[in-house]
């Protein structure tokens, strides 16, 4: 017999985490839906993961936004926000990323972006909902500032070799890592927010390939 799990109602504060499109679009920018002003950072596809929440509580002078499409995964993040006491800066969405950065955020508005262990849809058939490909790279680009990071980490290696062809389409992103397309250990340890999934997999001796890139100062993103 299957076992049916009772649905968990959000508490308000909980509730208050979450946006909508139009509430941003009511309110005009992001500092009117904040109640607060400070430099705008970005996590695409947060699951389940503490991440975003560590980062906001680290640097919160700073708001962050985080995105997931899975509802389920979108609750338990918010509940993890609210149970850690994290502040007033940290919002998130519950929406496909393809569908809502566009009208979400203006172009060179970003102070930085993270995309963290990202499914690598490894069949063939899946592969337009990867976020690694030039297409929603290049728009991730063009939402960043100039001088702005990017922070892509995956454990999949033919996962990282897609990424590092992708990323070498984008004029506007240029690698922080040198002559090497990717680190296996952190480029700043000392701001560097581990996440549940990269301790788990360092736990069974997997490497992680962390990419370091920056949006350009002079090259528009086309």
């Amino acid at each position: 017999m299957t076992r049916l799990r009772r649905h968990q109602r959000l508490s308000e504060g909980e509730q208050s985490r979450e946006f909508k499109v139009q509430q941003l679009l009511d309110h005009g920018d992001w500092s009117q839906l904040f109640g607060l002003s400070g430099d705008l950072w970005l996590e695409i596809g947060t699951g389940k993961d503490t991440h975003i929440i560590d980062r906001a509580s680290r640097f919160d002078g700073d708001l962050h936004v985080g995105i997931e499409q899975c509802r389920k995964k979108f609750e338990m993040t918010l509940r993890k926000a609210e149970t850690l006491h994290c502040g007033p800066n940290l919002k998130f969405l519950h929406a496909d990323a393809f569908d809502a950065i566009d009208p979400l955020f203006a172009d060179n508005s970003l102070a930085g972006a993270f995309i963290l262990f990202p499914d690598p849809w490894p069949k063939t058939r899946h592969a337009r909902r990867r976020l690694l490909q030039s297409s929603f790279l290049t728009l991730i680009a063009r939402k960043l500032r100039p001088g702005a990071p990017l922070e892509i980490r995956t454990d999949d290696p033919s996962y990282a070799h897609q990424a590092l062809a992708s990323l070498e389409e984008i004029e506007s992103l240029l690698s922080r890592t040198g002559e090497e397309p990717w680190l296996y250990q952190p480029l700043d340890l000392g701001n560097h927010v581990e996440t549940l999934f990269e301790k788990r997999f360092l736990s069974k001796g997997q490497p992680i390939h962390h990419f370091y890139l920056q949006k350009t100062e002079d090259v528009a993103v086309s």
